[in-house]
């Protein structure tokens, strides 16, 4: 079920980005990577990679920023703990090439809550604490039958038939120029960083993303831009994700041919019997 509350949009993160990027060419990429497990539970890695030179602006303004994501990810630890369909959540950084990696990894036993969970820790750990559109980092998984099957979707923007096109257009404006111009600029800035999306299982069966050689992993690959400022068309990332059986249709599976046997065998006695009798 999706979610009814209202949900951050990384606007923080994404305003460091794009300042960094008039001087500095490194590659920020978002990578959120979702696995759907046989046992019905789930797990979704978020990755953010900052370049060491913003970390080291912000530590002359002020406080570490590190210690502070770490103090609100014990927060968010502890928040998220009370809740009985959380398995795990762990909070980790570190370094690679010019990169400092923010990573936090969340393990729900229940995959249809995922996202709400997933939505919560991010709500925590948002620290300018804004109530943000739920867009981009938000999707739904849905169970499909019993039998470890699942509908993974994620929106960025909103669907075509969402508005009208029946509106009459609107006259040029300063605003609507402003506008165009900071798109521009985005594109400009953001256009080669991107923000790539992630889900396993045991098979994809159906996907409108990239598939691996197995066939049990997709990937959609969209530049930060699709991020910040969502096509109004909007752009769909689907798959239909074989997780595996579950774990009950294991003892039904293996105890009906057992109880084939044993009915064979007594109805087997059962004629020894009468013959003999």
């Amino acid at each position: 079920m999706t979610p009814t509350r209202n949900t951050p949009r990384p606007r923080w993160l994404l305003a460091s980005l794009a300042l960094l990027s008039l001087t500095l060419t490194g590659c920020f990429d978002l990578l959120e990577e979702i696995w759907l497990l046989p046992d019905g539970s789930a797990r979704v890695v978020f990755d953010v990679g900052l370049p060491k030179p913003l970390l080291d602006v912000a530590r002359v303004k002020g406080e570490d920023p590190l210690e502070q994501f770490r103090r609100e990810a014990k927060a968010t630890e502890e928040e998220l703990k009370k809740d009985p369909d959380v398995k795990s959540f762990e909070f980790r950084d570190y370094e690679e090439g010019e990169q400092h990696h923010l990573v936090y990894d969340l393990t729900v036993t229940d995959a249809t809550r995922l996202n709400e969970l997933h939505q919560r820790a991010l709500e925590r750990m948002n620290s300018s604490g804004q109530q943000q559109k739920k867009e981009g980092l938000n999707f739904r998984i849905e169970r499909q039958g019993l039998l470890g099957k699942y509908v993974f979707v994620q929106q960025l923007g909103e669907p075509k038939d969402a508005t009208s096109g029946d509106e009459a257009p609107k006259p040029p404006s300063l605003g609507g120029a402003m506008k165009d111009f900071g798109k521009q600029m985005a594109q400009a800035m953001l256009g080669d960083h991107h923000f790539i999306v992630r889900v396993h299982g045991l098979a994809i069966e159906e996907t409108n993303g990239t598939l691996n050689e197995k066939k049990d992993t997709v990937e959609w690959k969209h530049t930060l831009v699709d991020l910040a400022e969502p096509s109004g068309e909007g752009t769909e990332m689907r798959a239909v994700v074989q997780a595996g059986l579950p774990l009950w249709v294991w003892p039904v599976l293996l105890g009906l041919p057992l109880l084939v046997l044993w009915l064979a065998m007594s109805a087997a006695r059962r004629k020894r019997r009468s013959s003999a009798a």
